[in-house]
């Protein structure tokens, strides 16, 4: 992508979706003392549902926090955000002393763990959040959009977890669903 054609309306639109986003999970960052790159950023938030779906019946029970960590393997940015989705992202503010990708992978696992267990205290944020980062989906009713990948993934979370909760599970990322407009 050559950023140099982008309009001015799309450079504010993207700068507006990352101040949304990073707003949405300021909260945490300051909590968990790590500060995020935008494609940090959009690489942690993809994997946000995850822990969002876990949370669901208010307990992370073992089979849970064992499907998190392996998730957290597959957690890389290079492989995550494309290099024109990188191009892009550069037209948003970057904030000063990010912690590199190599430390970012390794250490996004446990924050997605972290999160799961501390969801009732970081779900309304990260759901502003979400929201705003789904907002770069121009087509949400695509079998392999964004915002149907949410949806699938966080289905797959609750019933490839044999929680106690499911019915539980199942009612909260319903409702989960509805507020990110799934």
């Amino acid at each position: 992508m050559d950023i140099t054609k982008l309009t001015n309306e799309n450079k504010i639109f993207i700068r507006t979706i990352f101040r949304e986003m990073r707003a949405g999970i300021d909260n945490f960052m300051k909590n968990r003392e790590f500060i995020l790159s935008n494609s940090q950023i959009f690489t942690f938030l993809s994997y946000v549902p995850a822990a969002l779906a876990i949370a669901g019946d208010g307990v992370v029970d073992e089979n849970e926090i064992a499907s998190l960590e392996k998730l957290s393997k597959s957690i890389d940015v290079k492989s995550a955000v494309n290099i024109d989705l990188m191009e892009m992202m550069a037209v948003a503010f970057e904030p000063e002393n990010c912690i590199i990708n190599e430390e970012f992978n390794i250490r996004a696992g446990s924050e997605i763990l972290y999160l799961a267990r501390n969801c009732n205290k970081y779900e309304a944020d990260f759901i502003k959040a979400l929201k705003a980062m789904l907002t770069f989906d121009f087509n949400p009713k695509k079998e392999n959009s964004l915002t149907a990948s949410f949806g699938k993934f966080m289905d797959a979370m609750v019933v490839n977890n044999a929680s106690k909760n499911k019915n539980a599970e199942m009612k909260k990322i319903k409702e989960i669903k509805i507020n990110l407009g799934l």
